[in-house]
């Protein structure tokens, strides 16, 4: 007979969560939009802000820039290698601070909904047109009696840049 390994034994925790596709994929309880980008051209070396915000489903949590030692995955913002701009740095919404059921400490959260916006400068040698930052964002969810291995997810930022 054989054993099922940690992989299978996550599916079948989040099939039970009723956290599963239509195909039985694992479904990522964030789901991230753009809440605001640059409507006009952006100058090479420019400073420019795109905000972004994840939807948590109910019952979920979302965890914040910084977390204690020995606590969650703190969420990352970064950009792909090759984008037309860097990253400055990045500020969030204000979270909920309370302990976790999960790692016994206090730690910082969101639920519902989680917003950051991205402090950007477009690159100085950037070709004229559109282009595409890809905004990568590395989180760990979690409700009151499991977590999920982190994740990534990569959110495609249209936006046009000038001379």
């Amino acid at each position: 007979m054989r054993s099922l390994t940690e992989g299978g034994l996550l599916l079948l925790a989040l099939l039970a969560l009723g956290v599963s596709t239509a195909d039985g994929a694992p479904k990522p309880v964030v789901q991230w939009q753009i809440k605001a980008a640059p409507a006009k051209p952006v100058k090479a070396g420019a400073k420019f802000t795109v905000s972004i915000t994840g939807h948590i489903d109910p019952g979920w949590h979302l965890y914040a820039l910084e977390e204690p030692p020995g606590g969650p995955v703190a969420t990352e913002v970064a950009l792909t290698d090759g984008d037309p701009a860097d990253l400055l740095r990045v500020e969030e919404a204000k979270p909920h601070v309370l302990p976790d059921p999960v790692f016994q400490k206090p730690t910082k959260f969101f639920e519902g909904s989680a917003g950051f916006t991205l402090y950007l400068q477009a690159a100085r040698e950037t070709a004229p047109g559109p282009g595409t930052l890809r905004v990568l964002v590395r989180y760990q969810s979690c409700n009151d009696r499991v977590c999920l291995p982190p994740h990534t997810d990569t959110i495609p930022v249209e936006l046009t840049l000038a001379q």
